[in-house]
């Protein structure tokens, strides 16, 4: 069933807040925010942060998701994604046991050519043939594994490190965070045997985000940092990749400043961002989005995270997507500066920007928190009816 109207992450703060028997001021004790705020964000007139619900989520003792409404099981179920994930838990139930396959598995160079075009659905956000791939490269990346030496061997070991990652990614997206945290687990046992720095650098770049969803800001700059460190000095098959990495850790760094309100440190390490991002221009590495555009599209995320609405459209003047880049961080920005200008009394910049996401980036965009609030505040504030908005909200399932 679509879900209510009412039932925006303020409202499931709320619910849950009375089912364990808090009142709203010992709430927002517990999350160390002001009740003023937590009353705003219970009736839908100030928006849920990414800051506050993790730090309610903590208080409450249940999963970001679940405050989220995640995973959205109509929706999954009307795209028949749900049945594409039950294959993805199989198959990550093995990860170091060769099997005893009557076939050699495929030379890694072969998986490796399935590996990267699963990569570059992830950072396109075509979900649905990312997903479907995915059971059978992890069963023939671990059989590979364990049947091959040398570099033969490490490139497997890169295949399987990389599949991983993309688990961690629709897991994480359609609201799974359970898998993903056994994807992100799988990655760190991976990863070194790659023996490549950068898919290190990724894993902490993902647990870093894992942080982020738990409120443990303190422990995300730390693993940041210390892979920052780590990088220094490091031989890799894919220098540029690295410099790609480091960028990636920075801008990992000044979001998790941005939840903590510390904007001085946010703008410090967009800074070092930007610096980095000049000298090396766009790179595609490691199936990540890096460079000046990127740096720039976080700028704008980050002062909408943290409610400055008005910054964060001023710094959206200055962002040019040029045509072919990465759908998947190109429907965020929209979606980024959709949420800006509802919560800055624009509706209709707001729904543009959502239609927007749809277009470039239609999977991630329905199934992505954001959106979802985005429309209810919409719908919240609609003075006269709106053809296009309620189409919009009957496609994302509200």
């Amino acid at each position: 069933m679509p879900q209510s109207i009412e039932e925006h992450t303020g409202a499931r703060i709320a619910r849950i807040r009375k089912q364990r028997g808090l009142t709203q001021h010992g709430l927002a004790m517990r999350a160390h925010v002001s009740k003023s705020l937590m009353s705003k964000v219970e009736c839908g007139q100030k928006p849920a942060s990414p800051a506050l619900v993790a730090a309610c989520a903590r208080a409450l003792g249940v999963a970001t998701s679940e405050l989220l409404g995640q995973p959205y099981a109509d929706e999954l179920r009307r795209d028949r994604m749900d049945a594409l994930i039950q294959p993805i838990r199989e198959g990550l139930e093995n990860w170091d046991i060769a099997l005893d396959w009557e076939t050699a598995p495929r030379p890694a160079a072969l998986i490796w050519v399935d590996v990267q075009r699963a990569l570059e659905q992830r950072r396109q956000a075509q979900y649905t043939d990312m997903v479907r791939d995915l059971p059978v490269l992890i069963d023939e990346s671990v059989q590979a594994v364990h049947t091959s030496a040398g570099e033969e061997q490490r490139l497997a070991y890169e295949c399987l490190a990389e599949t991983f990652r993309c688990v961690f990614t629709v897991a994480w997206k359609l609201g799974f965070l359970d898998l993903a945290t056994v994807a992100l687990d799988r990655l760190a046992w991976t990863a070194p045997r790659a023996d490549e720095p950068g898919l290190a650098a990724m894993h902490a770049f993902l647990r870093a985000q894992t942080t982020m969803s738990s409120g443990r800001y303190d422990v995300g700059l730390w693993v940041v940092d210390r892979a920052l460190r780590d990088l220094e000095g490091q031989e890799s098959r894919r220098p540029a990749g690295i410099e790609a990495m480091r960028g990636m850790l920075h801008l990992r760094a000044a979001t998790i400043a941005g939840r903590m309100k510390d904007r001085d440190h946010a703008d410090a390490r967009l800074a070092e961002a930007r610096a980095l991002a000049r000298t090396t221009g766009e790179l595609p590495d490691f199936g990540v989005t890096w460079g000046p555009v990127n740096v720039g599209v976080h700028g704008v995320a980050i002062a909408s995270e943290a409610d400055d609405f008005r910054r964060a459209i001023e710094l959206a003047e200055n962002v040019r997507i040029p045509r072919g880049w990465t759908r998947s961080r190109a429907g965020h920005h929209w979606m980024d500066l959709g949420r800006a200008h509802a919560w800055s009394g624009h509706p209709e910049q707001a729904l543009d920007c959502l239609y927007q996401a749809r277009r470039i980036a239609p999977q991630q965009t329905r199934y992505h928190p954001t959106v979802r609030e985005t429309v209810l505040a919409l719908k919240r504030q609609e003075r006269t009816r709106s053809g296009s908005l309620a189409q919009y909200a009957e496609w994302v399932g509200i």
